[in-house]
């Protein structure tokens, strides 16, 4: 049977470390900038950058609309009083509502995401910092951000960590245990969960990404699926029930291929021997 579960590395943690802090001074930043939401990405990204810069170098905002952010701001306190880092609240309700023509659901979702992203730009520009962005590998391949919202960042420290990964680092960098425990969830809309809108658990996600990344086909990938990686909650939250078809993994491929856009946002036709946003390596 083959191993489909990506396994946590212990050296990861000094290698993003490193590579926050040799980002940090190579763009002569004086702060490090999240978006904290309460949730397990950003608490464990305030977590690494303040192990990277210090703690007075790294700046957390909680950014709500509306009451939404209720319970969410419970947590993005004990976050950053648990990494000892500043916390400014600043609500976007008005920065929303105020768009000229009606909006709801996603659409209303994705206009807060990039409100926030605004607002993070704008300090960053007036105090001189780099805004750290909080999305994971999973969450990258299969499209599960906005666009211009939270995909909108400088660094991305958690982007080759996969959901299950950063589990495993944020009890090694001691999170809250509450916020790990959390239902993963966007914060966009009431009663939101990730496992809800992706219609599987985390850990099978992985477990899916991980064999096509290693060029497994989908059949041995539904053939190899370990089922003990789950729980009852998290398939409940997903409405979920094991096993994975070779369908359902050609569904969650074909999700990552439809949101290259999201992760490749300078598309350019190649003419040149390295073409910007699809083969250049900056070198220079």
């Amino acid at each position: 049977m083959k191993d489909l579960i990506p396994r946590y590395d212990p050296h990861s943690r000094t290698i993003i470390v490193d590579f926050l802090r040799e980002r940090f001074d190579e763009a002569g930043a004086d702060l490090a900038l999240i978006g904290i939401s309460g949730g397990l990405d950003s608490s464990l990204t305030l977590g690494l950058a303040r192990e990277a810069v210090g703690k007075d170098r790294v700046k957390g905002y909680f950014l709500p609309y509306g009451d939404l952010g209720s319970e969410d701001r419970i947590y993005a306190r004990s976050v950053s009083e648990t990494f000892g880092t500043a916390l400014e609240e600043i609500d976007i309700t008005g920065m929303v509502d105020s768009i000229p023509f009606p909006i709801n659901g996603m659409v209303q979702g994705n206009a807060q995401a990039r409100a926030r992203m605004l607002v993070l730009y704008a300090k960053a520009n007036i105090l001189n910092g780099l805004v750290i962005g909080t999305s994971n590998k999973t969450e990258l391949l299969l499209g599960y951000f906005t666009k211009f919202g939270d995909g909108g960042a400088d660094i991305y420290p958690l982007g080759d960590l996969y959901k299950t990964q950063v589990r495993v680092m944020s009890k090694e960098m001691c999170v809250p245990s509450p916020i790990i425990e959390r239902p993963p969830s966007p914060g966009l809309i009431a009663g939101q969960t990730d496992e809800g809108d992706l219609e599987v658990p985390y850990p099978l996600l992985d477990q899916v990404l991980y064999g096509h990344i290693r060029d497994m086909d989908p059949d041995t990938i539904a053939d190899n699926m370990d089922y003990t990686t789950t729980t009852v909650e998290e398939m409940d939250r997903a409405g979920f029930e094991p096993p994975i078809s070779t369908e359902k993994v050609r569904e969650i491929l074909s999700r990552v291929k439809r949101t290259r856009h999201k992760r490749c946002p300078l598309a350019v036709p190649k003419l040149e021997i390295a073409t910007i946003g699809l083969d250049l390596r900056e070198r220079w």
